[in-house]
């Protein structure tokens, strides 16, 4: 078959369809939105120091080759999308979307139907294709191309990428984080590679490594991997903290090869100089993590035993003094280390909240953590901070921990508090908010919402909760991947994760933000920015709390009385998918000062 037997189309980032070529309609725009010329070329702006995507769509039937091209110091790389099954609704058939991304090396040779995809009767295939725009790129423009190959025939789409002088900070002015919990759903993920572990040093290895791929995999779109290391009964893995021996006075910290393995390159940016495996060679610089979880927790290193006692004093103090020592000798002095206490009393194994704290009385608890803590760490260059991830009780919690070196990552009730959370902000505290992921299914856009209103709201960061989770079949009965933003690569030949459309699309978003951020710091103020933004976009900041939560005590609040879901679950908002190019148009208008 020939190349003639195939059609080749651009379409938006914005606009997913399925394998028979219909747009998803959660996509659809109200007018037509372009980005093809009227010769049919795909036409791109694009700043310098970042990316431009497009979606192209191979419609036909039979085997062909493809690649793609772009001239000068323009990098190109294509991925190959997968068909996620989603179950039909009341009877309907199964829905199929695209998300995960599997690179494409080379003139590459597929089929339609795909026969590892198995969707009976496809006749389109969809690709996601990135151009990577140096900061050194002369601005003008470019023209490239993406070639398709049958049967010896060529068939040819033109790329014109307009480069403008506009250019992309190295750091975004946002953190997107990117949360999971411990290294224990790595071998459901990877069971092949595990199979072939063997030993349990080789296997702490394994998962040293694909952690820290995770970590690449992020910091190449913009944002942070955070992994927690120990559980809500305090036990710890060796990749996240060195043994605690002894007790009392004789209480130490010992054995850190596997840390430092598994930090010592985060800490000090060397993981993101080399790419993760099936990826393209970095391009963002390689510096360090911009945070990490410690250990520490009620029961390490410190006895629990001893909660109340002056042994717990010592023995708290002494090793948390030992893991700043070590932190200091190696250097590690770039990157905020998070003392946070995740576990909740309903979970049966301390009775008091560390997480979320919603009874005020428990606050003495943490109250005491600090005292301990900062007398452990009086006087050192090591950034620590006390992350509370709060909701019920924030806005007393606020005023309490007043003083202190504090991490705050906020419940959605942080937008009943617009003053409160702006004079947390202006005393110097970090301040970010947390919840979910859209699903596949939803409109491609939606994953921008949390990066507006984090820039928005002016906050330093989002915690998207729960990254890793793909469910027991993410490939042939998807549920939607609300708890899951990459997938393993093992399926296709690679020794680590691969990114997901919505990881593009919310890269993509980011620079957008840090080029409408860095226009507005350089004119001197940024509110007037954020306040015609708001005005433009019909997603609310800032809202009244319900009645309940002025009447009565945080204690006696539920989802229920409250009217509102406290959870870190996705919200949708009723805007257009392509709601965001008021902001892109703003984004990319906008030059170096």
């Amino acid at each position: 078959m020939s190349a003639e037997a195939f059609r080749l189309e651009a379409a938006h980032e914005w606009l997913a369809h399925d394998p028979l070529g219909h747009p998803k309609p959660a996509d659809v725009p109200s007018r037509p939105c372009t980005i093809t010329d009227a010769s049919g070329a795909v036409v791109l702006g694009a700043a310098r120091n970042g990316y431009v995507s497009f979606r192209l769509l191979v419609h036909g039937r039979g085997a062909y080759r493809l690649s793609a091209l772009m001239p000068g110091n323009l990098e190109v790389d294509v991925f190959k999308a997968w068909y996620h099954r989603m179950p039909g609704e009341n009877g309907q058939p199964p829905t199929y979307w695209p998300d995960a991304l599997i690179p494409v090396r080379g003139r590459q040779a597929f089929e339609i139907p795909d026969p590892d995809n198995q969707i009976e009767g496809q006749t389109t295939q969809a690709f996601w294709v990135d151009i990577f725009v140096p900061g050194a790129a002369a601005p003008g423009q470019v023209t490239g191309q993406v070639r398709l190959t049958a049967n010896g025939s060529t068939l040819v789409l033109p790329v014109r990428v307009q480069v403008l002088e506009a250019t992309i900070p190295d750091q975004p002015c946002i953190t997107m984080d990117h949360n999971s919990y411990g290294s224990r759903w790595l071998p459901g993920s990877y069971p092949k590679t595990f199979a072939r572990a063997g030993s349990m040093a080789r296997r702490w290895n394994l998962e040293i490594e694909l952690l820290q791929h995770h970590y690449r995999v992020v910091h190449e779109h913009r944002g942070l991997f955070h992994n927690l290391g120990y559980g809500h009964s305090g036990t710890v893995d060796p990749i996240y903290g060195p043994r605690a021996i002894g007790r009392g006075q004789e209480k130490r910290l010992v054995d850190w090869e596997l840390y430092d393995r598994h930090y010592g390159p985060l800490l000090d940016g060397s993981a993101f100089g080399t790419a993760a495996p099936g990826m393209s060679p970095p391009r963002q610089p390689a510096s360090p993590v911009w945070s990490i979880y410690t250990p520490i927790n009620p029961d390490w290193p410190a006895s629990y035993l001893w909660w109340g006692e002056r042994g717990y004093e010592v023995e708290f103090t002494r090793c948390v003094g030992q893991f700043d020592a070590h932190l200091r000798q190696n250097g590690w002095t770039e990157t905020r280390i998070e003392l946070f206490f995740n576990h909740k009393k309903r979970y049966r194994w301390f009775g008091w909240d560390g997480d979320e704290v919603k009874h005020l009385k428990d606050m003495r608890y943490h109250r005491e953590m600090v005292r301990l803590w900062e007398k452990a760490v009086s006087d050192t260059p090591v950034k620590w901070v006390y992350r509370m991830d709060v909701s019920w009780q924030m806005k007393d919690q606020f005023e309490m921990m007043a003083g202190h070196r504090n991490f705050w990552v906020c419940g959605g009730f942080h937008r009943w508090y617009r003053d409160p959370v702006r004079r947390v902000i202006d005393r110097g505290d970090l301040v970010w908010w947390y919840g979910g992921l859209p699903p596949i299914q939803a409109a491609t856009s939606a994953i921008l919402t949390n990066v507006y209103q984090t820039w928005a709201r002016a906050l330093h960061g989002y915690c998207a909760w729960l990254v890793t989770d793909l469910g027991p079949d993410p490939w042939f009965d998807c549920q939607g991947g609300e708890t899951g933003l990459f997938y393993p690569g093992e399926r296709f030949g690679i020794a680590g994760p691969i990114p997901s459309i919505r990881l593009k699309v919310q890269r993509n978003g980011i620079q957008d933000v840090d080029l409408l951020n860095r226009a507005a710091e350089a004119a001197g103020n940024a509110a007037p920015v954020r306040a015609g933004l708001e005005r433009a976009i019909p997603i609310p900041l800032w809202v009244e709390p319900p009645r309940v939560a002025e009447e009565l005590a945080p204690e006696d609040w539920d989802s229920r009385n409250l009217a509102v879901e406290h959870e870190p679950t996705y919200a949708e908002d009723k805007l257009g998918p392509f709601w965001w190019q008021a902001l892109r148009e703003r984004a990319l208008a906008q030059e170096d000062a």
